[in-house]
């Protein structure tokens, strides 16, 4: 697929998600355009993805199948998996690791991993603040911050995932 054609697609999901949001629980709509987007993308660069995905989603199935996602809002369940966190984290380490290979700098794992931790709080802020994405559950946020509301285990592997996933692909020589 062309450059174009893709920027064309990409477009279009956010343009219908962000007009679906407004009839439909907004996680499902996050779970529909990620889930668009991994299928457009592997389409597009099998190739250069395929390990990569396979890889992310391995992470994403063992946070997901290890803590129970329950949000206080609609939930959908592939058996005891949430779909909405279990799309989210592999679209989230497969986009993390395409920005990895795009910068041409030395220690750009220390970069990648600031990049990874800064956007982390940020989504988690902005799911938790603005779109109020809730999890049905009394665990308290990580810090002070108001976000990651969830036990010390799954904590850490959130801050840990995406710096931990980079050297895993590239100790697999993911490309």
């Amino acid at each position: 697929m062309e450059t174009k054609q893709i920027i064309f697609y990409v477009l279009g999901i956010i343009t219908i998600s962000t007009i679906s949001s407004f009839f439909i629980d907004i996680k499902l709509t996050i779970t529909i355009a990620l889930s668009l987007f991994l299928l457009l993308s592997y389409i597009s660069y099998k190739e250069k993805i395929g390990k990569e995905f396979i890889i992310a989603i391995l992470f994403a199935l063992f946070i997901t199948s290890y803590y129970l996602y329950e949000y206080t809002t609609a939930n959908l369940y592939l058996g005891k998996i949430n779909l909405f966190p279990l799309v989210a984290w592999t679209a989230g380490l497969v986009i993390l690791r395409e920005f990895y290979e795009g910068i041409k700098i030395e220690n750009k794992f220390l970069l990648i991993s600031v990049i990874y931790i800064g956007g982390l709080f940020l989504l988690e802020y902005i799911g938790f603040y603005i779109f109020k994405i809730r999890l049905n559950s009394d665990f308290p946020s990580l810090l002070r911050f108001g976000i990651i509301h969830a036990s010390l285990g799954v904590k850490l592997f959130y801050i840990f995932a995406g710096p931990l996933y980079i050297i895993i692909t590239d100790y697999l020589k993911v490309k």
